[in-house]
């Protein structure tokens, strides 16, 4: 019984999805943007200035060069996802050729990432607008859980550098910019995997709860039922 329940929210979201597959695509190409738009601007503000150079990079050729010239292929994914596709950033020339101040990094693996969070996230906000879904105060905590994997997913998915921490393209800048110390920071770094995987989770798990059906849709459903229950038992005793 269980499992049919669960079969049928998964095909409500498909179904929800399918018949909005426009909108969801239009809310999922303009989430992930929107969240790279919302990264520079941040960057733009914390310091100031605007970006004053790009870097495209051969990501193609860089990962061919990674499968041939990496000996275990079971090291070949975490290199392949720290390769760089573009570099926005503020070149400060005071030192010599230039030093990169800070910089937003466009990785391929984290932008699929970011393209996971916003399908679902695009899923769930039109099952919030289904009509006949769940009750009102279960789809305020699916939308509350929703936004909180949201928010984990979308701090540990960052690629801004910053001289400060070393360059490093991490997810940790952006908490070292909102005033945490640096070695803090780098401390609490290893956490980011998990609290991406938790935030994948709140957000799929949000969509089936979304998924479920109203306490109207119930209460009609099990009306029939209880009717012809009492028609036996009428039966019966006659």
């Amino acid at each position: 019984m269980m499992t049919l329940a669960l079969k049928a929210r998964f095909q409500t979201v498909g179904t929800t999805v399918g018949s909005n597959f426009g909108r969801w695509l239009f809310l999922t190409v303009g989430i992930t943007v929107g969240y790279y738009l919302l990264l520079m601007a941040a960057l733009v503000v914390k310091f100031g200035s605007l970006p004053n150079y790009v870097t495209a990079y051969n990501w193609p050729a860089s990962v061919w060069t990674i499968i041939r010239s990496t000996p275990s292929f079971s090291d070949v994914p975490p290199i392949v996802a720290e390769e760089y596709l573009l570099e926005f950033g503020y070149m400060n020339y005071d030192y010599g050729h230039g030093i990169s101040e800070w910089a937003l990094n466009i990785l391929p693996y984290k932008v699929i990432l970011m393209v996971i969070l916003a399908g679902l996230l695009a899923a769930n906000l039109l099952l919030l607008r289904q009509p006949n879904s769940c009750a009102a105060g279960t789809k305020l905590r699916a939308g509350a859980a929703s936004g909180l994997g949201a928010g984990f997913v979308a701090l540990t998915s960052a690629t801004m550098s910053w001289v400060v921490c070393c360059a490093t393209p991490t997810w940790i800048v952006g908490l070292s910019m909102l005033g945490l110390g640096t070695s803090t920071a780098f401390w609490i770094e290893p956490a980011g995997p998990w609290l991406s995987a938790a935030g994948y989770l709140l957000l799929a798990l949000s969509a089936l709860v979304l998924a479920g059906p109203s306490e109207t849709r119930t209460a009609v459903s099990e009306k029939p039922a209880a009717g012809r229950k009492t028609l036996s038992r009428n039966g019966a005793h006659a």
